[in-house]
């Protein structure tokens, strides 16, 4: 039996088995039976807070009318992000990121938070964040603000303030944000006037539909809520799970995020103190709420409670995301392989700054991996020389034994033995590659900067499928130059050999779906390759087969 062949065949098969496990699941199942949730002690019940999600603009149950008559909003921005505030309810319930493009070439600028039509549901999709204080008796308390002002702050930085004053509270809600970046700090304010005490809980919240992200392309990416707390520092529970049963879970500090292909929403809390983190689905509203609350606060006559949250709405920029809160960049999510995806992004960025150019760091990187990887690929040439070596040898066997594969392979053993030869000398070295190509392939996959980024000729956005499929033909031509240059044992399984003479067409039709800029990470892979198996074969042919022969 091709050992070698063999285990090549399960080390990418494996690979395809991961990538495939990201593909986008229908979100759209069955109601399931909801869960009753338990009380924490020390925390107000939140389960109507979260799971009775706000009610939307267009359903509005009071004044329908005269609400919609009278909204309006106010603007917070900076030289990346404009975010619009509705007065009534201090949703943030749109977001424009100023320098990103919704499509290449476009004077349209990206959205997160916003509305959408969804014409087979016949329902009004929204996404928005919302920061406050709740109570059981009154349910939300909306600020109604009327008016903002704006002052200024130290060095870079922009303070916005809004008022407002409902049901005998005053409301403020003071946002401090960068000139630049993606996050703003909000502090949210309430003082009573009222002639009685009030209990009252801070809460943050984000609210969205499973709606899909429109991607092109194989992508496979999450789309869903994330948590972070001293539980689980990155859990993943998806919309299924949140149907299935609503999240709930206690911790100091953390952080709640809602994330998709590249860009993500995020709330981020005092660490020091202790929050109710939930997630939950509104039947009536087709929506998903995630968000947490902090302790209840009576509030008295004069008495003020405020509460300070970071939100973030913007694209996966790990710099950025590590500076708000140490484990928020883990939503830059490398899979189970981070440990080798960060040094990788971070050899990517260093390529990026030599070159000013990504897709000549992503050669960068490719060749980089190579040289590490290099005498690992060097004992599996060395031993494939020797195999060829050998090829006279197995036809002697073969014609000797026949059909009779025990024999063959008795003999062909000692053989081995005899030659010092491992026959999976050849294999164990490549596939202990494996874990560096597919950790790779989500650094490249989770790297927001390759969106719209050109390379050079036709590539003009490297996150996009190569328009003329050159860079698929071309990778798959030389998987079949590859193959030529690999030894096939004269006891090779016909139906193996037949099955790998199909991987350089199959892999180029797969190629052809994938962005640009990970077709370019293989093709140059695959040209590393090339050269490492003529050299060392060219070394095996002159006699030498050492691993730093040449």
């Amino acid at each position: 039996m091709d050992v070698i062949k063999t285990s090549l065949i399960i080390g990418i098969g494996i690979t395809l088995y991961y990538l495939l496990l990201q593909w986008p699941i229908d979100n759209d199942i069955s109601d399931s039976s909801s869960q009753e949730q338990q009380e924490i002690n020390t925390f107000v019940d939140s389960e109507r807070s979260l799971s009775e999600p706000l009610i939307p603009l267009s359903q509005t149950s009071q004044e329908p009318a005269k609400v919609a008559q009278k909204l309006k909003y106010f603007q917070i921005q900076n030289n990346d992000l404009s975010l619009l505030v509705e007065s009534r309810t201090g949703r943030f319930e749109a977001s424009s990121l100023k320098n990103i493009s919704e499509q290449k070439g476009s004077e349209e600028r990206f959205n997160i938070f916003g509305k959408t039509y969804d014409a087979n549901s016949g329902r009004e999709n929204i996404y928005f964040a919302n920061s406050g204080f709740y109570t059981r008796t009154q349910g939300y308390l909306n600020p109604l603000f009327e008016k903002i002002t704006e002052q200024s702050g130290v060095g870079n930085l922009k303070v916005y303030i809004l008022e407002g004053t409902s049901g005998g509270l005053n409301f403020s809600r003071k946002i401090e944000i960068e000139n630049t970046g993606y996050s703003i700090k909000i502090e949210d304010t309430v003082n009573s006037v009222l002639g009685e005490d009030i209990s009252i809980t801070p809460y943050v919240v984000i609210e969205r539909d499973s709606s899909a992200v429109e991607e092109g392309g194989l992508m496979y990416t999450y789309l869903g809520p994330v948590f972070s707390s001293t539980k689980d520092t990155y859990e993943k529970y998806d919309f299924d799970d949140i149907r299935e049963s609503s999240y709930q879970n206690k911790s100091v500090g953390g952080w709640v995020a809602l994330i998709q292909h590249y860009f993500l929403s995020a709330w981020i809390p005092d660490q020091n103190e202790e929050y109710l983190y939930q997630g939950r689905y509104g039947e009536n509203s087709g929506r998903y709420s995630l968000g947490y609350t902090s302790r209840d606060s009576v509030l008295s006559y004069g008495e003020t409670v405020s509460t300070k949250n970071t939100l973030y709405v913007g694209p996966k920029l790990p710099k950025q995301l590590v500076e708000i809160e140490e484990n928020l960049d883990l939503t830059v999510d490398y899979g189970f392989l981070w440990w080798l995806g960060k040094p990788m992004y971070w050899f990517l960025d260093l390529g990026h700054s030599l070159f000013n150019n990504w897709g000549l760091a992503i050669i960068f990187l490719t060749v980089a991996l190579k040289l590490i990887t290099w005498p690992l690929s060097a004992k599996a040439y060395v031993s494939m020389g020797k195999m060829r070596e050998l090829a006279p040898k197995m036809q002697l066997l073969q014609e000797k034994h026949g059909d009779n594969r025990q024999a063959m392979s008795q003999e062909l053993m000692e053989v081995y033995k005899k030659e010092g030869v491992n026959p999976l000398g050849g294999c164990l070295p490549m596939l202990a590659q494996m874990p560096f190509f597919l950790a790779f392939y989500w650094v490249l996959l989770e790297t927001v900067e390759l969106r719209h980024s050109p390379f050079f000729l036709w590539i003009d956005d490297l996150s996009a499928m190569d328009p003329y499929f050159i860079l698929p033909i071309l990778n798959g031509a030389g998987m079949y130059l590859s193959q030529k240059l690999t030894p096939t044992p004269p006891n090779a399984d016909p139906m193996q050999a037949q099955m790998m003479k199909f991987f350089p067409l199959i892999f180029a039709v797969i190629f052809a779906w994938f962005p640009s800029g990970l077709v370019l990470y293989w093709l140059v892979n695959m040209i590393i390759q090339i050269f490492q198996q003529w050299w060392y074969s060219r070394g095996t042919r002159h006699g030498t087969g050492s691993v730093g022969s040449g």
